[in-house]
């Protein structure tokens, strides 16, 4: 299972990856300075570090509010989410098409070729992946912490686009 919760008065957002935790941080938390650290409060665009090498970044994972899009990085790989008007999200991962079904009631569902891969959970300022293969660990971990920082940026700001 892969579990992210924000510990927002600490600036970070903890991952459960197996039994990893990774720690995700705003980039501006870097930065020294009280209005870099009020901004860092609201950013949408993070970084990750795993134990196994806590200084290095792993991953940057970026919410695009105008444009409900969620974008991942790691190392020279890129994805991005795509959504359509009145569908579902879909995002590309290693030639595949990948469907996300999302309900009112936070729970959503990963389709590839119209069969769940995955189930997903949001609550307060969490989000749980579950049921998934291994092979896809590391990117549904990345794609959680978006769905994340999507749900805090909505909570800072309101739903939706402009």
């Amino acid at each position: 299972m892969i579990q992210a919760t924000a510990r927002v008065l600490k600036n970070l957002i903890e991952i459960q990856v197996g039994s990893e935790t990774w720690t995700g941080r705003p980039i501006e938390s870097g930065q020294s300075g009280l209005a870099r650290r009020i901004a860092a409060l609201f950013s949408t665009e993070y970084v990750t570090y795993r134990p196994s090498a806590p200084t290095e970044v792993h991953s940057t994972v970026t919410y695009v509010r105008k444009s409900d899009e969620i974008r991942v990085q790691i190392g020279e790989e890129h994805w991005r989410t795509h959504e359509t008007e009145y569908g579902p999200m879909s995002i590309e991962y290693g030639g595949v098409q990948y469907l996300i079904l999302e309900r009112l009631t936070g729970r959503f569902a990963i389709l590839r070729e119209n069969r769940p891969v995955a189930k997903g959970q949001l609550g307060f300022r969490s989000c749980a992946i579950r049921d998934y293969p291994a092979e896809l660990e590391v990117f549904l971990a990345n794609l959680a912490l978006g769905y994340l920082i999507r749900t805090l940026t909505w909570e800072a700001f309101g739903w939706g686009g402009t």
